[in-house]
């Protein structure tokens, strides 16, 4: 079984003049949760999709999906965590309960709507081959590290850094047994899953990225991505 796992239950702090999650923003007339399942729910190889949602915005956000004609029958809705790690394995959790510990997760943010078919695909092809599988793209630029944040410490060499994206897959049991395992000092730097896999010894696969599948934070961020769905529709034309 494989599932997609949505992770929104952002308040979208970052987003300017934003009365309402960002996730709920519209791109073209339709909301970013609407294409970014769209996206997971037409890559044939998964199953079905749950979605970490904020408890108080759980009601408004059924009442969109079913307007935009969602396949709510493949959708299941549980409640965010408090932080995005939690809400992780929140999804992880549920699947290993209702799917079994086997259950392969494809976890997304939900704010990285441009995610292609091949990238959903490449994750769950990788995961047979690896204990858990990330999403990275080369950077195009020169990383530098500071202890303070005022002085430069080290320039690691540009061919060695990628820049994570997302979507991570797991195996849910694989998942669970590390993350109950895990130390409350560990837990705390706990984002994503890479670093709990680390500190584990486990091997994590990368499946390239797309600079398109980039995450929708800032008002910025937004008209970039009008901008990129205008241009492909002046293609299309």
């Amino acid at each position: 079984m494989v599932v997609g796992g949505i992770l929104a239950g952002g308040v979208g702090s970052r987003m300017e003049n934003a009365d309402m999650p960002k996730q709920f923003l519209e791109l073209n007339g339709i909301p970013i949760i609407v294409r970014t399942l769209r996206a997971f729910l037409e890559e044939e190889k998964i199953q079905y999709i749950v979605v970490a949602m904020n408890p108080d915005w759980m009601e408004y956000c059924s009442g969109l999906l079913l307007r935009f004609e969602v396949d709510m029958d493949r959708v299941h809705m549980i409640r965010g965590a408090a932080d995005r790690f939690g809400s992780m394995e929140n999804i992880i959790r549920y699947c290993s309960d209702v799917w079994g510990r086997d259950c392969v997760v494809v976890v997304h943010d939900c704010a990285r709507p441009f995610v292609s078919k091949q990238i959903l695909s490449d994750n769950i092809d990788l995961i047979k081959e690896y204990d858990m599988v990330t999403t990275s793209v080369p950077t195009i630029d020169t990383v530098v590290l500071s202890p303070n944040g005022r002085e430069l410490g080290n320039v690691p060499e540009r061919s060695k850094v990628f820049l994570d994206q997302g979507p991570q897959t797991v195996i849910a049991g694989d998942f669970l047994t590390m993350a109950e395992a895990a130390s409350p000092e560990q837990r705390k730097k706990y984002i994503e899953a890479g670093r709990l896999y680390l500190d584990f010894g486990k091997r994590i696969g990368i499946v390239a990225g797309d600079r398109r599948n980039f995450k929708i934070t800032t008002q910025f961020d937004l008209d970039f991505a009008e901008f990129l769905l205008k241009k492909d529709d002046c293609k299309g034309k």
